[in-house]
């Protein structure tokens, strides 16, 4: 398992990279490589992060089973998280592991008791666009996301965000980064020594059914009902989450066997699940942004921070262009096929 690899950034990430290296120094490799990085000139356009995927595209396509982006998210009390969808259910475990910095119980409990008790209101965001995640998620196809402890403080990119309001008001004691820190360990821990990549293709097939309704009202609203539908990707996102059920259903099964899943096999399955999410990016992009090439997510064109499902076909539908909706349809179609097909090939490397 050693040649896939998975990546943190940013704070964080210094301290589970000490408690990495704690371990390793003591003879606890983890099975995965685990990349940690810090990147430079963010605020001017992600350019470290972006020239550092760029230039080490094909490897690191061949080799990332996932990367976790932390980007100033400790400020305050309330738990939070975003990205593919394909990961929510790995931060959503973690949070059952770690105490909550304001407590009691874990951090599970607390953003439970927040919502009144309704697990249903746990939703996790997805992921849009301003941060280090852009180059991995948009650009390379590779899941991608975060968590994070964040409060009403108002002093974001202000003379006042420094070390003194964090220390005074932000987090006192440093509680929200220290839970942070263990949350993002855990995570890693996690994606760099399953044997089999917790990757929950189940739960990103119905999410993503669920954001087609974001085209279907704007299809209403340009009256397009009786030229342009949507009912072949629901169809393709329903055979894909019958498909994930059904592979999750066999490697929770294959784990429970006395001796779980051997080597070899294991290696087949983690590279067919590598390929999912990738299958849904095209080399020659979005319309509007060749860069772009993830068919799931995009930064919305008119606003760099907010989410574009499905952003193909969004922007044919945004600037009224029926022909290039249906055209991006079948393709998207095609490629919800294809990442169908990878899950497939998961499913017969348990065997």
């Amino acid at each position: 398992m050693s040649g896939s690899w998975s990546v943190v950034t940013a704070m964080p990430g210094a301290r589970a990279a000490r408690a990495f290296a704690t371990l390793a120094r003591a003879g606890q490799t983890p099975a995965r490589t685990v990349v940690f990085a810090t990147w430079d000139a963010e605020e001017w356009g992600l350019i470290g992060s972006t020239e550092w995927v760029e230039e080490l595209e094909d490897t690191l396509r061949t080799h990332v089973v996932a990367y976790i982006n932390e980007d100033g998210t400790f400020s305050g009390p309330n738990f939070s998280g975003a990205g593919s969808p394909s990961l929510k259910a790995l931060f959503r475990a973690a949070s059952h592991a770690v105490p909550d910095p304001a407590g009691p119980g874990t951090v599970y409990d607390v953003w439970l008791k927040a919502h009144n008790g309704d697990t249903t209101a746990l939703t996790m965001g997805n992921l849009g666009g301003g941060s280090d995640f852009a180059g991995f998620s948009h650009h390379l196809g590779i899941p991608s996301g975060g968590i994070g402890f964040d409060g009403p403080d108002g002093i974001y990119h202000s003379m006042y965000d420094s070390y003194d309001w964090m220390t005074r008001f932000g987090d006192p004691n440093y509680k929200a980064h220290r839970a942070g820190a263990q949350l993002v360990a855990v995570i890693l821990g996690r994606l760099a020594n399953s044997d089999l990549l917790p990757l929950d293709y189940a739960a990103f097939g119905t999410e993503m059914n669920g954001l087609v309704a974001q085209l279907d009202s704007g299809i209403a609203k340009k009256q397009w009902k009786s030229t342009v539908s949507t009912q072949a990707l629901k169809d393709a996102l329903d055979r894909f989450t019958a498909v994930a059920r059904a592979f999750n259903s066999a490697r929770d099964t294959a784990m429970a066997r006395a001796g779980g899943v051997d080597s070899a096999r294991a290696q087949r399955v983690n590279q067919a699940l590598m390929l999912v999410e990738r299958r849904l990016t095209r080399p020659d992009g979005l319309v509007s942004r060749p860069w772009f090439k993830s068919l799931q997510f995009a930064a919305d064109l008119d606003n760099g921070y907010a989410t574009m499902a499905f952003p193909s076909v969004n922007e044919a539908i945004r600037y009224a262009d029926a022909a290039t909706a249906n055209k991006e349809l079948v393709d998207l179609v095609n490629r919800v096929d294809q990442a169908r097909a990878a899950l497939v090939e998961a499913a017969v490397a348990l065997r």
